[in-house]
């Protein structure tokens, strides 16, 4: 079964980041993460494997530190190793679709 996915503006809070499990197996679970220009997700690691895609806006995305960042666009994406510390910042309204893998079953605190 195929299941067409569809990022919903409405979802944006001012006060802080918002984040949607959109799929959810025990192979990978696929997050569409809200931020208003300024929010963050603040540095962390996973032990799973992560693939981010901006659907909307534009952000700075970390690795390893905040120092070391790529400013990624509309239709633009940045893969992220096991264990390495990332993170992103909206630099404007931003829609961001994760694919996470293997599912690593716990949520990061936004």
């Amino acid at each position: 079964m195929a299941l067409k996915i569809y990022p919903v503006a409405e979802k944006f809070d001012p006060e802080k980041p918002v984040s949607e499990k959109i799929i959810t197996t025990d192979n990978m679970v696929v997050v569409h993460f809200y931020l208003k220009a300024g929010q963050k997700i603040p540095l962390h690691t996973s032990t799973s494997e992560v693939f981010v895609v901006v659907l909307q806006g534009k952000g700075k995305f970390f690795y390893g530190d905040e120092n070391s960042y790529e400013v990624l666009e509309e239709r633009e994406s940045l893969f992220y190793q096991s264990e390495e510390p990332h993170g992103f910042e909206a630099v404007e309204d931003m829609i961001v679709q994760a694919v996470i893998s293997p599912n690593p079953q716990k949520k990061i605190k936004l």
